[in-house]
């Protein structure tokens, strides 16, 4: 097994101040801003930066899918619904001093595709402060397993890609 030289941390992979939404913002423009931005999933944060929940395009999914034995939405009651309505409130997240490999397990045991990064405070609520994705994660991960593996001829490790 190849042991990484340097384990990177979430803080050199994550997204910085990723696009979020509120808890106000209405499903619809959540529908628009899922097909602009193709985005898997917005952290739902408070007027503070407070992360108060995620939403993803499967919780839209879901607002979206007609009860059994109908064979459309409610469109009407969809229309005036918030992230609120939909969102999920207890929420997994990372710190940015975290390995990248703690993300890389929470994603495989939960099967999340983004995990907010949050940094705590002592009294205070977690505040958003990145988003990490698979392909951060994967990305981080292989430059520690490049590191890790010597050059052919010195034995020396190879140079950190920039």
């Amino acid at each position: 097994m190849i042991t990484p030289a340097v384990i990177r941390q979430i803080h050199e992979v994550m997204t910085l101040e990723p696009f979020t939404v509120t808890e106000d913002t209405g499903l619809e423009e959540l529908m628009d801003l899922f097909s602009r931005r193709d985005f898997n999933a917005f952290p739902v944060v408070d007027h503070s930066g407070t992360l108060q929940g995620i939403v993803t395009k499967l919780d839209l999914l879901r607002a979206l899918r007609p009860a059994r034995g109908h064979f459309a939405p409610d469109l009407k009651a969809f229309g005036a619904g918030t992230v609120q309505d939909v969102m999920r409130r207890g929420v997994i997240a990372v710190e940015p001093g975290d390995p990248v490999s703690v993300a890389a397990d929470l994603m495989i045991e939960t099967r999340l595709r983004s995990l907010p990064v949050v940094e705590r405070k002592h009294g205070e609520g977690p505040h958003l402060v990145g988003i990490v994705s698979h392909g951060d994660v994967l990305r981080g991960l292989r430059f520690d397993l490049a590191d890790a593996q010597p050059h052919a001829l010195t034995g020396a490790p190879r140079p950190r890609p920039a």
